[in-house]
């Protein structure tokens, strides 16, 4: 069974369910979807690539794959751990089940998510981290195996193709942003189940999309989030 399809509660989905909540048609930028989604195959396992769309820039994708490799953390992390690690759970406060895929993980202890993006300058990509709730996705991927650590790598995809790392603590404030963010999302998703109108995300029953990899290229939310968030 494809991960997406999984009958679990991903960060995708909680996504999805934020925009249903607030009435929101969020865009689809097919185009940067199959991008990152291409790179982190290239990253990730670069002899497993396959599925690669027509439009796609092969030779910029080549570049910023070897780049990234070459960043002497990322190419640690890729030395010494396991990719794509699919975990599962239930969430103690709401017992929904709940699912993630790892990009990077060490020892339990650390997780490292690559992104790609087109922001350019490192102030705008920690900007994005936030606007485009990056805070509930390190949350939640830190909160699925008890990590301590969760480690952005940003791939630029525009000159000069930097690759940025930030670091994130289980702790700090930028985890314990987003951990009130899934949490509220959680029980209102309870809530609605409990009532009798279960959310069904798309990806369960069709199709998925590709994750969403380029944060400045893409229009977000603006509501104010309303859930009572605690």
């Amino acid at each position: 069974m494809d991960y997406r399809s999984i009958p679990r509660i991903s960060n995708s989905d909680l996504t999805e369910f934020k925009n249903v909540v607030f009435g929101y048609q969020a865009p689809k930028p097919v185009a940067a979807f199959a991008f990152g989604r291409a790179l982190h195959e290239l990253i990730l396992e670069p002899h497993q690539l396959h599925d690669l769309p027509a439009d796609v820039d092969f030779s910029l994708l080549q570049m910023l794959a070897t780049t990234a490799r070459k960043d002497r953390f990322l190419s640690w992390a890729l030395r010494f751990s396991r990719k794509e690690s699919v975990q599962i759970w239930e969430d103690p406060a709401t017992g929904l089940p709940l699912k993630s895929k790892l990009d990077v993980v060490h020892k339990n202890r650390l997780i490292v998510d690559i992104k790609s993006t087109s922001c350019k300058s490192f102030a705008d990509f920690q900007k994005s981290c936030e606007r485009y709730d990056y805070d509930r996705q390190a949350a939640f991927y830190l909160d699925s195996i008890g990590a301590k650590k969760f480690v952005f790598v940003a791939v630029q995809k525009v000159m000069p193709h930097n690759v940025w790392v930030i670091e994130h603590h289980t702790q700090g404030q930028f985890a314990e942003n987003g951990r009130k963010k899934y949490r509220a999302l959680l029980r209102e998703w309870k809530r609605r189940a409990e009532l009798g109108s279960s959310f069904i995300p798309l990806a369960w029953t069709v199709e998925p999309e590709p994750v969403l990899s380029s944060p400045c290229l893409v229009s977000d939310n603006s509501a104010t989030f309303a859930l009572q968030v605690y």
